[in-house]
């Protein structure tokens, strides 16, 4: 089973090349080294904050744990916390209602997030909407619904529908539509409450080594 691990914070004003330097060269290579598959960094460009998202997997909460609750993960976190404020984590679950096969590197990609709750008693209605409605309807719009998550550990909303595009353009063009609006108005009407959304841009700190790396192996 697919696990999501995403931590996110802000650097701290002034540290940004010590930041990029220590992420880069110590924390993602350890986080590697650890077991975590780093997927993703991305930069809030639309949204509420903190500003920056790091997403890994693992493929058991049992593994992820005991990784947390190790001390190589405390050091580096501990450095970490020189660098950055406002950090936080969650632990999110598949919610087995969208993507089936394993969770990658996309690269490139930019994404529309969706995070709320489902209003009690609406479960069932809300799983037929999503369905019927949703995913069609976003993947007509060009900006497919590529991942469902339910929060396992941390604190929010416990859903995130996951949509991709291909940069910020098309996803606000996307958004912009009376066909988006008729998708969420009755979402956040009838199924969800505590909605919000964010677009992220992609920082390329774990798509460019991975590019790279894939390149590299034809020599």
């Amino acid at each position: 089973m697919t696990i999501l691990f995403a931590q996110s914070w802000d650097v701290i004003p002034g540290q940004y090349d010590e930041y990029s330097a220590f992420v880069t060269n110590e924390y993602n290579p350890i986080l590697e080294k650890l077991g975590l598959k780093l997927l993703g960094g991305y930069y809030v460009a639309v949204g509420e904050g903190p500003r920056i998202i790091a997403v890994a997997t693992t493929e058991s909460q049992a593994g992820l744990m005991k990784i947390l609750a190790g001390s190589e993960y405390r050091g580096i976190t501990n450095k970490l916390s020189q660098v950055v404020f406002n950090y936080s984590n969650r632990v999110w679950v598949r919610s087995g209602r969208i993507q089936k096969e394993p969770y990658r590197i996309q690269t490139g990609a930019w994404k529309f997030n969706q995070y709320y709750n489902v209003i009690p008693g609406q479960g069932d209605a809300h799983y037929r909407f999503v369905k019927e409605e949703c995913i069609p309807g976003m993947k007509a719009l060009g900006v497919p619904i590529t991942g469902g998550w339910r929060l396992a550990i941390g604190s929010g909303p416990r859903m995130l529908a996951e949509c991709t595009g291909r940069n910020i353009e098309h996803i606000a063009r996307a958004i912009n539509t009376s066909e988006f609006r008729r998708l969420v108005r009755p979402l956040k009407k009838y199924y969800a409450m505590d909605y919000s959304s964010r677009i992220l841009a992609p920082t390329g700190r774990i798509e460019v080594p991975f590019i790279m790396k894939e390149m590299m192996k034809g020599f």
